[in-house]
């Protein structure tokens, strides 16, 4: 089986600690997938870097991986994502720049990667829609799954759900505790669609909207929470790798659960070396706070 994580990998620049490391959602999700998939899975990333310290820090972690990688480049910076941590370990977003994910469009090359995939996992949000509207146009006969890092722009909130559930077979999407009219919502634009979309509660569990009755799965209890960054990559590794293979989705959402609750047991979404800050660190990187 082909599986290919299109779009954003870059650095995850956490500001309590003064460190970078690799990450960003589709890194995340393969070097997951790695360990969920067999062995004989093919797992690759379609991603844009800049030339950049940065993209050294990601192409470091690709090698590591042995993931078999196309890079477009853009001259722009790779990717940041700026992440501060609450005494529990759960992230708290501080500011996303997409610098060369923003400005690439798909070639002619890169929509046949997506073609040839039998599992194609991509991402949505304001930043990047522009580049992801040639990703969603682009055509694939393999399982189409959009992970809904952001359902729409503030004055929307679930404006990609209703636009892009038509063009995907899978969705992922996190929701609040206790937002049953976001969930009721879901559920209907999943089952208009005759498709599935799949809500992660935080601690309440995780449910799959789009069939005849939900379907839920409990949360695993975890005792030393360390850091929530990639839980949502991990568990979508998790779920596809037994939902794409033809099993249940009560399996696939036990699998997603068990998965993401051993990585928020460690730094990031997968174990990488925290790069220290270089000594002409920007004044302005100290300051990027969630919290006083």
């Amino acid at each position: 089986m082909r599986v290919l994580a299109v779009g954003d990998c870059g650095v995850d620049r956490y500001v309590d600690i003064r460190a970078d490391r690799a990450g960003g959602i589709s890194l995340n999700f393969a070097a997951n997938a790695l360990l969920c998939f067999a062995p004989d899975d093919h797992i690759g990333i379609l991603t844009v870097l800049g030339r950049d310290r940065e993209a050294g820090i990601v192409e470091e972690s690709f090698a590591h991986f042995g993931l078999d990688v196309m890079i477009a480049r853009q001259p722009d910076i790779t990717p940041i994502q700026y992440i501060d941590r609450d005494p529990d370990g759960e992230r708290l977003f501080v500011r996303y720049d997409a610098g060369a994910l923003a400005r690439h469009r798909l070639t002619s090359d890169e929509r046949a990667l997506i073609a040839a995939s039998d599992v194609v996992i991509a991402t949505v949000f304001p930043e990047i829609e522009a580049f992801f509207e040639t990703v969603a146009a682009a055509p694939s006969s393999g399982l189409r799954v959009l992970d809904y890092c952001n359902p729409g722009p503030p004055e929307d909130r679930l404006a990609y759900p209703r636009r892009y559930t038509p063009q995907f077979d899978l969705g992922f999407i996190s929701c609040e505790t206790g937002d049953n009219a976001r969930l009721d919502a879901l559920e209907a634009i999943a089952r208009e669609a005759g498709h599935m979309i799949v809500a992660t509660l935080g601690g309440q569990g995780s449910v799959a909207l789009g069939g005849q009755s939900r379907v839920f799965c409990p949360p695993m209890r975890v005792e030393n929470v360390v850091d929530t960054t990639g839980a949502g990559d991990t568990f979508a590794a998790g779920f596809l790798s037994v939902y794409a293979k033809g099993g249940s989705v009560a399996d696939a959402l036990a699998r997603g659960t068990a998965e993401a609750s051993r990585t928020v047991q460690h730094m990031g979404a997968f174990p990488a070396e925290m790069i220290p800050w270089p000594a002409d660190a920007p004044a302005e990187w100290s300051t990027m706070r969630a919290r006083a």
